[in-house]
């Protein structure tokens, strides 16, 4: 498998993967970056919009689905999410706004008639796309349905969790097959607290259907921890004003290398940009 960051932040959401002889499935999971940025961003790895097989959704929040009526208006690759997310996304597209992470409404760039290529994927269960079984599962956020995603091929296992304000059994349950973790470390939380956000926008992102703090982070990492291997871990989601990289980065290994040994853990942050690339062939190898 091939895994790489094309944006992830408050800005901007979305994730390339591909698996398979040659890398002959590619997905993306969310489309929270403008098409041209997400376009342009694929051909920097070799990639084109037409060879997509489909765009995963977790929520209808913008920076997870503003692209998402420009591409699926060009190309015929279907959108797979919970159908309840469908629904509220087909209601944003009619109406032509979005509602954001901090509850405002965006007006869409782009205005689509018909129905957008749909697959049905509710949250619990899984399917197959090419060489890539996708399993979801429900995450806790003011959406209407969000999930995250465990994605396996072969012997690769890639697990997203973002969006969420607390860790669930179930949702550390799924964590524990992750060879790529790609978990959300969205604040420090006394940063938070002593920043501008208004008290509203505080007590959202602290509530359990918010976001994940660094500190929550990394006792999710704990609570599912292996020892039977190396083990990559995406710190994503960071908020630009409530964290930084190096702030998560130290914050999480601070909180578990008292606990665990972290030879064997390979631990990034990611950036609001374009980000890091996993290639589980190489990386397995060089180790």
């Amino acid at each position: 498998m091939r895994v790489v960051s094309l944006g992830s932040g408050s800005s901007g959401n979305s994730l390339f993967v591909e698996a398979g002889p040659r890398g002959r499935t590619k997905l993306l999971i969310d489309a929270g970056l403008s098409a041209r940025t997400i376009a342009e961003r694929l051909r920097l790895i070799g990639v084109t919009l037409e060879q997509l097989q489909g765009v995963l959704i977790t929520h209808e929040h913008s920076d997870h689905v503003m692209a998402l009526p420009t591409l699926l208006k060009h190309h015929s690759f279907p959108l797979v999410t919970d159908p309840r997310t469908h629904a509220i996304i087909m209601q944003s597209i009619t109406s032509g706004f979005w509602r954001s992470d901090s509850g405002k409404l965006i007006a869409s760039r782009t205005t689509f008639e018909g129905e957008l290529p749909f697959t049905a994927l509710p949250n619990g269960s899984h399917c197959t796309i090419g060489d890539i079984e996708v399993t979801s599962f429900a995450t806790v956020h003011d959406a209407v349905a969000p999930c995250g995603y465990l994605l396996n091929s072969g012997s690769c296992r890639v697990c997203l969790v973002t969006d969420t304000g607390e860790v669930t059994p179930t949702m550390l349950e799924t964590m524990r097959h992750a060879d790529l973790l790609i978990l959300e470390a969205n604040h420090d939380r006394q940063r938070l607290l002593d920043g501008p956000y208004p008290q509203y926008l505080k007590h959202r992102i602290l509530s359990k259907s918010g976001h994940l703090s660094n500190e929550q982070a990394a006792e999710a990492v704990l609570r599912t921890w292996r020892g039977d291997g190396p083990r990559w871990l995406w710190l994503a989601h960071l908020s630009r004003t409530n964290n930084t990289p190096t702030l998560a980065l130290e914050s999480v290994r601070t909180y578990l290398e008292t606990r665990v040994s972290l030879t064997k853990l390979h631990m990034t942050a990611l950036p609001p940009d374009m980000g890091q690339l996993w290639d589980s062939t190489r990386l397995w190898n060089s180790l």
